[in-house]
């Protein structure tokens, strides 16, 4: 009896939150179910409570250094030009059609070797499906390029309010459900400029650096990677622009119009259907807003247990109500507060 009344309770304080989100944010956001919870809900008017319950289940979080602790001993890779030859190709359905203009420049690209186990490790769950929870991901990739089709959009910021939403873990498992699209080229590029985070989840080293491409210094073709041929139908028409080094002068460089025209021309070279921006948390220094003139949407990624109402509508007033909100997404982020997101404030 007293565990029936404990369920009832549970249920009354699950249903006030809920009600509390539902003053979170403007009713004409979309709000996407996490992979992590068992129903979505809706975000609309500010709290000053944390939006999720204290007992947070275990899921991902942007803190990438605890995914490479938990990755154990295997070595660190870098990209290699030629495929592993005792890798499976991925199928002709999930490769793309190389009849696109941009073909010949998407085969010139390094390849990244795939190891299943340090991805699944690294929480990326689309990798290997065998997480029921990358259904989720399917659908959220369905929503975003009927969304974006529909508008003409093509440049998508993923962000969050403040760190340790699960940004890049939502990044990087959106990419690799798009990458099995046929004839759609993805773009996934990491514009956390100040804390690459990666690098880290793909277990990389000295990959080239985002500062770099955005200033001219290597073109698109240094910079960008695919995973080589794999069991896993990580598709090769998905290129990731991985961020190999911190860079101090971020929110300039974000600032300049010389890098959105760099991002542009890849785009074109690239006949890119959609570029997807790995941003910092938009409270976080200034980047979000000086790239912000350069983006169709936004993704606002908020972390269960950790994320106020407060700090979504701050954020929102600091986006502009003229930059759409694509979605919301719901993550109940595990945060390891011994890794602070090191902004300096």
């Amino acid at each position: 009896m007293q565990g029936d009344d404990s369920l009832r309770g549970s249920d009354r304080e699950r249903r006030t939150l809920e009600q509390r989100l539902r003053d979170a944010l403007t009713q004409d956001v979309e709000v996407f179910e996490s992979p992590d919870s068992e129903t979505p809900l809706e975000l609309t008017d500010p709290v000053d409570e944390p939006l999720i319950h204290e007992q947070r289940p275990v899921a991902a979080s942007d803190d990438t250094e605890r995914m490479e602790r938990n990755a154990g001993s295997e070595p660190e890779t870098q990209p290699t030009e030629l495929a592993d030859e005792n890798a499976s190709p991925t199928s002709d359905l999930d490769r793309g059609d190389t009849s696109r203009p941009a073909a010949s420049i998407w085969n010139r690209l390094p390849r990244i070797p795939v190891e299943p186990g340090r991805l699944e490790r690294n929480l990326v769950i689309t990798a290997n499906r065998r997480d029921p929870a990358h259904g989720a991901f399917d659908v959220l990739r369905t929503k975003i390029v009927q969304a974006t089709q529909e508008r003409g959009w093509s440049r998508v910021g993923i962000t969050s309010a403040t760190p340790g939403s699960g940004k890049s873990f939502t990044a990087i498992n959106l990419a690799i459900s798009l990458s099995r699209l046929r004839n759609f080229n993805t773009i996934l590029m990491d514009l956390d400029l100040r804390r690459p985070g990666l690098t880290r989840v793909l277990g990389l080293r000295d990959m080239p650096a985002t500062a770099d491409f955005l200033r001219g210094e290597i073109d698109a073709t240094e910079y960008l990677s695919v995973f080589a041929p794999n069991l896993l139908n990580i598709g090769d028409r998905l290129a990731l622009g991985i961020n190999g080094r911190e860079e101090p002068y971020a929110s300039e460089l974000l600032h300049n119009p010389a890098s959105a025209r760099r991002i542009a021309e890849m785009k074109a070279a690239f006949d890119a259907d959609l570029i997807m921006f790995d941003m910092p948390p938009a409270l976080a220094m200034d980047d979000v807003l000086a790239f912000r003139p350069h983006l169709d949407c936004v993704l606002m990624v908020v972390g269960g247990g950790e994320t106020r109402a407060k700090d979504i509508r701050e954020a929102q007033r600091r986006l502009g109500d003229d930059l759409p909100i694509l979605g919301v997404i719901l993550n109940k982020a595990e945060i390891d507060d011994s890794a602070p997101y090191s902004y300096g404030y």
